[in-house]
């Protein structure tokens, strides 16, 4: 049973492979077949192109009168026709055979390799021209070295009625050799006597697909059809007609193919589609074991279906542990959510706390600015009203009413922090700068600051903000410049404003010793400073950078060039367009 059962299935097995053999062959044929009918057509497109060519040159005027020119009055003139003839047809080269062979013009007259002068008496299309008005040829080239089809015509007008010359076109084959490359196939054109002329495969180039006889060799030879080139054999026939192509003597196991081939209408050309036969045997070979891994399987089956039940017991068996492995995981992770959900509920009182210590002590930061300024106006009045100068004291005392209604203003302005940000509305960057210069004008002379201001001369800096904001923002960013300034020696401040298309620019920049990179990345980072206990609280660049994120803006701070020194920020606002919509200056409002 078991013997009857094997020898089934090695049949099963072989039929098979010989069917799966059969098919992939046959398809393989078919594909040889259009692969073949598409190469043909191509090649003669490109023969055909050219094969008018040599009959309407023999019968034009300058041509007939060069060939019986034997002063060559006509040769220069020629010259130049056959070579503007060869580059807008695209031949290699076109060439004028006297009756004896030797060439009296040709198109590429100018360059080294010329044919001019040269004696093609030996070759078949210039006999079959002189014996039947026509002729064609396939050779590499006596003078150049390279190989080309040669199709001719010969060139009336000679004495008995003889033909006077011979006019040829060389037409290069390479471009479609070149093409077939590409293609990743495998073709061949080989002649009568069965030599390979062109082939997608350089290698295989000049090389003989059977034996030649002696008359055809020494034909070949007479003719310099391949110049020295030895016609070395390509592969071996077998008895299926395959062709066997390798090197036995390098290890190469070479590569059968089967030859397609497809006779074609130039001298007894033939068209060859080589197809590999091992990619075929591998398609059947993977059938054969797929088939036999189907037989397999069928046998696994019902092994599988034996050991069923014992594998559905260790998966209920696996399925408990992992449950049970679920449940106490679940368990621990709710524990620890319950820590990690108190946990929260404390970092959330902490940041409260926290925010509520930041608003404070920003606040208490702010009005300080305010009050300073009110000090500094008062005694200055008070000195002013000692000397007699009611008028100067007069403006001082407006000043500090101003700077009152802006801690007023500024105690209002909390609101608007807590409401995400006020109404934004155009507000004069460089009125405001002068405001806030006006304020820090002591201290600017008792730190003898030389101040540089560039204000744009064209139209005034409108941004979206409000007043209030836009003072707090000036204001830090002027303290923070003076700060950086203290003890330095001829301490300076350049402030500048330019103008875009979009927003507006404003530069704060200082001669100080500059920010080093690790502070430049805290910089705007709540109760970060680095001055010395007491000094401040780290608030006003805090307090800057948000009051720019209010106003849809941008601020960065780096260091200027090392001949410059100190550091510069940088601030980016909206700029306002609609000038009739502006707001008054401060000034303009408290005094009506």
């Amino acid at each position: 049973m078991i013997v009857i059962a094997a020898a089934t299935l090695a049949l099963v097995l072989w039929w098979v492979w010989h069917w799966q053999l059969e098919r992939v062959t046959h398809e393989a044929r078919q594909h040889a077949d259009s692969r073949l009918a598409l190469y043909t057509g191509s090649l003669d497109g490109a023969l055909e192109r050219f094969s008018y060519l040599p009959g309407l040159l023999a019968r034009h005027s300058l041509v007939q009168a060069a060939a019986v020119d034997e002063v060559g009055v006509f040769t220069a003139q020629v010259n130049r026709y056959l070579a503007q003839v060869a580059e807008r047809s695209g031949a290699k080269a076109i060439f004028l055979m006297d009756d004896e062979g030797v060439t009296i013009a040709a198109s590429n007259h100018a360059d080294e390799d010329s044919f001019l002068g040269h004696h093609y008496a030996f070759r078949p299309y210039f006999q079959d021209a002189m014996a039947t008005g026509q002729g064609e040829f396939f050779a590499i080239g006596s003078t150049t070295g390279r190989a080309g089809y040669f199709v001719s015509a010969a060139v009336k007008g000679g004495a008995s009625g003889r033909p006077a010359g011979v006019l040829v076109v060389k037409v290069s084959l390479e471009g479609l050799q070149d093409n077939w490359r590409q293609a990743g196939e495998q073709v061949l054109l080989s002649d009568a006597n069965g030599v390979v002329i062109l082939s997608s495969r350089p290698e295989w180039r000049y090389r003989r697909l059977g034996d030649i006889g002696d008359n055809a060799m020494q034909e070949i030879n007479d003719q310099r059809q391949f110049l020295e080139t030895p016609l070395r054999p390509l592969g071996k026939r077998l008895r299926d007609g395959s062709l066997h192509i390798g090197s036995a003597g390098n290890g190469d196991v070479g590569e059968r193919y089967f030859d397609m081939t497809l006779p074609q209408t130039t001298l007894g050309w033939t068209m060859h589609y080589l197809v590999p036969v091992r990619p075929l045997y591998t398609v059947a070979r993977n059938a054969l074991l797929a088939a036999s891994g189907a037989t397999l399987a069928l046998l696994l089956l019902g092994l599988w279906l034996r050991e069923r039940q014992k594998r559905q017991r260790l998966r209920d068996r696996e399925a408990r542990i992992i449950r049970e492995a679920n449940e106490r995981l679940e368990a621990r992770v709710q524990a620890r959510t319950q820590e990690l959900e108190a946990a929260q509920a404390e970092l959330v009182q902490a940041g409260k706390l926290a925010a509520l210590g930041t608003m404070a002590a920003g606040i208490a930061h702010e009005l300080n600015q305010p009050l300073a300024g009110i000090r500094t106006y008062a005694a200055s009045g008070a000195r002013l009203l000692e000397r007699g100068r009611e008028a100067t004291a007069i403006t001082n005392f407006r000043h500090i009413h101003d700077l009152s209604d802006r801690l007023a203003t500024l105690i209002r302005q909390l609101k608007i922090f807590a409401r995400k940000g006020g109404a934004l509305e155009p507000v004069d960057l460089g009125a405001r700068l002068h405001f806030v210069l006006g304020l820090l004008e002591d201290r600017l002379q008792r730190q003898e600051v030389e101040l540089h201001l560039a204000l744009p001369e064209a139209s005034p800096a409108w941004v979206a903000g409000d007043s209030v904001r836009v003072e707090q923002l000036l204001t830090n960013l002027l303290r923070n410049a003076l700060d950086a300034l203290h003890d330095v020696p001829s301490p300076r401040l350049d402030i500048r404003v330019t103008l875009g298309p979009q927003r507006v620019d404003l530069f704060v920049a200082d001669n100080g010793p500059g920010i080093d990179e690790a502070t430049l990345e805290h910089i705007f980072d709540p109760f970060y400073t680095t001055k010395e206990v007491g000094d401040g609280l780290g608030l006003g660049l805090f307090i800057a950078y948000g009051i720019v994120q209010d106003l849809n803006g941008r601020i960065r701070a780096e260091n200027r060039p090392d001949r410059l020194g100190g550091a510069v920020f940088h601030v980016a606002l909206s700029r306002v367009e609609d000038e009739a919509s502006r707001q008054p200056d401060h000034e303009d409002t408290r005094h009506e």
